[in-house]
């Protein structure tokens, strides 16, 4: 069993460096995800205040689930207002980050191991040109919903919220992955939704910190069950 492990885990990696193989899986997920959101019939929630505040020029660090990453581009045309998007460079990751490229929007890499403090500048600098910022708050490894300081620590030097956006749809599968990734299924009807969030300090304490994100959390969850429920109303 362990040989065999061995062996599946030496052709993974050979796929991930495999250049014709990961263009090949990038193009059949744009496909995909396009093919999926132009079959769903969306209602959206929440957008109000949003575009309220990009009418006003203040951008926000939309905070969603690993989980639900797939539709964190499609929540609006971006054409009149930029996004940028934080996201693992891990080979597997690059296969939705071009996605979001086809889309028009930025991707700032993170390193999944090692020191992201460039990655951080680059966001607050994103943010301060009036761009909003993308992050999946429990990722890359969780606790799955389970909301981590980085969103936290960008929002609060920039000066903007820190806001919860998700997505709910009807027909769906659910991968055995540590987050349980959801994967929307076509034909179906979904809701996009984006909720009101927080300005965090410059500087919080460890309890200061440990209550940030203990409300962000509570905002992701409020937001999903919304979600749901405008979809079964």
């Amino acid at each position: 069993m362990n040989n065999l492990k061995k062996q599946w885990r030496r052709l993974e990696v050979r796929l991930q460096k495999s250049h014709r193989v990961q263009g090949a899986l990038r193009s059949l997920f744009s496909a995909y995800v396009n093919f999926v959101f132009r079959t769903t019939r969306w209602q959206k929630l929440g957008f109000e205040s949003y575009e309220a505040d990009i009418a006003r020029g203040v951008p926000r660090v939309l905070c969603c689930w690993h989980s639900r990453l797939v539709f964190t581009p499609y929540l609006r045309d971006w054409s009149d207002h930029p996004l940028t998007v934080m996201a693992s460079g891990h080979a597997d990751a690059q296969i939705a980050s071009e996605n979001l490229r086809q889309r028009g929007v930025e991707v700032i890499e993170l390193a999944t191991s090692g020191d992201n403090t460039g990655a951080i500048k680059q966001a607050v600098k994103c943010l301060r040109k009036g761009r909003s910022l993308g992050i999946t708050v429990d990722g890359p490894f969780g606790p799955p919903e389970e909301a981590k300081p980085g969103a936290l620590v960008i929002a609060g030097l920039a000066g903007v919220q820190a806001a919860p956006c998700t997505y709910e749809v009807t027909r769906k599968i659910r991968l055995g992955t540590w987050d349980r990734f959801i994967v929307p299924l076509p034909f179906g009807r979904g809701v996009l939704a984006v909720g009101d969030g927080f300005t965090p300090p410059k500087r919080m304490s460890e309890e200061e910190m440990a209550d940030a994100q203990a409300r962000l959390t509570g905002l992701l969850q409020d937001l999903g069950v919304r979600a749901e429920e405008r979809l079964k109303g």
